[in-house]
């Protein structure tokens, strides 16, 4: 299922699970998930968690061994209620959480681990004493969450886990609670359970030996949800249609340049290459993961390198005119020169440092005071942006090799000179619409500088599509950034040195003569 998909499914509403009525009461889901997929995107889908629970109260959240019930009115109360126990906690008045419905719920759920299970409960009194442990935790921890009639309250449990805190997970399943257990380093005592008697989904990926925290992969997530190095998986285009309608639908009609001033935090999309197709010419707001609120726009956006070509050359050729016959794209044939990008660095650019700290920090005065920089005639909230995002790109851990302060002072100067037309497409960018495009083709075997890459994180995080093109499959990115970043396709064969002028060979006359006019 994946990283992003086991968290979005435990998060989904009940409106999106199907066969939900509420006649019938909640559908619950029981996921346990093994091991990760992708250790960057594990983090952030964990800071992420945290923040609902944080902004919500129905979540549970335990990351550690459950204490022993130490509340002895608690614990009296409960052993005095179960003095008539017969075999069926059902019979017992006893409350709970104090909703009668789910009161009962929880009883009926005990009653069925009590007889399911009746290997590990031999006699009345460990039977009991099990009871009591179980609804002693459920009063003490769950007591306090706002039970919602209208979505299931849910428990996560992050880490080892011991064998009666598996059978309260199981009891809270039972009685209409999602519930979500997630360890990277093994299954623990989860695998007690009968998986497919109980309907509980395992998930399966990486076994990894090194034991994180969820507190420290909240740290790691943070840090990278701040530097907006995010992935989103792409749905089909029906499902962008729903997207779109349900956007109009709850937002409004979205008029012209009505998000400029809010900041944009770029949603990197992991597709096919049929769906960069589909949502290549799309406006951003009808893209998956599209929204907005009052100071942030969250822009979904490719940054994909495309290995190969496809058997039939005219194939590739279509491709390849989709992405560069767009209104909104550049396109590059790159041979190496960085004057496509941007201005060539000098030594005496190293006059830079004076406004770039040790710790990253530009002093931003001095660049908006000078007008000799191509971004100057963007709006001032712009730059402002611009260079609060150079500073996130400096702070984050995005290179293979890191920054060194020259790489730092390269990466600033060739975005603060960036080619004009690159600055134009930023000027012209309504945040809602189709968003502007670097399309860059790499007939050469060659590796791009520090600062060429610089400039494309830059630009990914501003909201542009980035697409490299490499006939020959050549690492020149790949050798450069923590491959994380970057979605990789490989086409049906690898074709080195293929100059455009090559490829369009076999293109038929008539195309030639009839065909739109590209722009190189």
């Amino acid at each position: 299922m994946g990283d992003s998909k086991v968290f979005e499914k435990i998060f989904s509403s009940q409106s999106d699970r199907g066969n939900y009525t509420p006649s019938k009461g909640y559908l619950s889901y029981f996921i346990s998930y093994i091991g990760l997929e992708d250790e960057i995107l594990y983090n952030l889908e964990i800071f992420k968690t945290k923040q609902n629970i944080d902004s919500r109260k129905d979540i549970a959240l335990f990351t550690d061994a459950i204490a022993n019930p130490s509340d002895f009115d608690i614990i009296n109360y409960f052993k005095n209620g179960l003095k008539n126990y017969k075999n069926s906690t059902e019979d017992v008045d006893i409350s709970i959480l104090g909703f009668e419905e789910i009161d009962y719920k929880i009883k009926q759920a005990i009653d069925k681990v009590l007889k399911e299970e009746e290997k590990d409960f031999t006699n009345d009194r460990v039977k009991q004493n099990f009871i009591v442990k179980i609804m002693a935790w459920i009063k003490t921890y769950i007591g306090a969450l706002d039970i919602n009639k209208n979505d299931a309250p849910k428990i996560i449990f992050y880490g080892d886990i011991k064998k009666h805190e598996v059978y309260l997970l199981l009891i809270l399943y039972l009685a209409g609670f999602d519930i979500l257990y997630l360890n990277p380093n093994s299954k623990s005592n989860i695998s007690i359970l009968n998986l497919e008697k109980y309907k509980i989904e395992l998930e399966e990926a990486n076994i990894i030996e090194e034991n994180v925290s969820f507190e420290d992969r909240v740290v790691s997530g943070e840090k990278i949800d701040k530097g907006s190095v995010k992935k989103a998986f792409t749905v089909g285009a029906e499902a962008s249609k729903r997207i779109s309608e349900e956007l109009l639908n709850d937002a409004g009609f979205i008029k012209p340049w009505q998000l400029q001033d809010r900041k944009i935090k770029s949603l990197l999309l992991s597709s096919t290459i049929d769906e960069i197709s589909i949502y290549w010419n799309q406006p951003l707001k009808l893209r998956p993961g599209f929204k907005f609120n009052d100071t942030i726009v969250e822009t979904p956006v490719f940054f994909s390198k495309i290995n190969g070509i496809y058997n039939d050359k005219n194939e590739y050729i279509k491709f390849l005119d989709l992405l560069r016959d767009s209104e909104s794209s550049t396109f590059i044939e790159f041979n190496g020169d960085i004057d496509r990008f941007s201005k060539e660095f000098t030594r005496e650019a190293f006059s830079l440092s004076f406004v770039l700290n040790s710790k990253g920090i530009i002093d931003k005065n001095s660049v908006l005071n000078n007008k000799e920089y191509s971004i100057s005639t963007l709006a001032l909230n712009q730059q402002i942006m611009i260079l609060e995002k150079v500073e996130e790109l400096i702070e984050g851990n995005m290179f293979l090799n890191g920054l060194s302060g020259e790489d730092k002072i390269k990466g600033l100067f060739t975005v603060l000179h960036m080619d004009k037309k690159l600055v134009h497409m930023m000027n012209n960018f309504d945040y809602s619409l189709i968003n502007p495009k670097l399309v860059i083709y790499m007939y050469k075997s060659i590796v791009f500088d520090k600062e060429v890459v610089f400039l494309m994180l830059l630009l990914s995080k501003i909201g542009f599509d980035i697409i490299i093109l490499s006939p020959g499959g050549e690492n020149n990115i790949e050798n450069v950034i923590n491959n994380q970043l970057i979605d990789i396709h490989r086409l049906d064969k690898m074709v080195y040195d293929l100059k455009l002028n090559l490829l369009e060979d076999g293109i038929p006359l008539l195309k030639k003569i009839f065909g739109k006019r590209r722009r190189f």
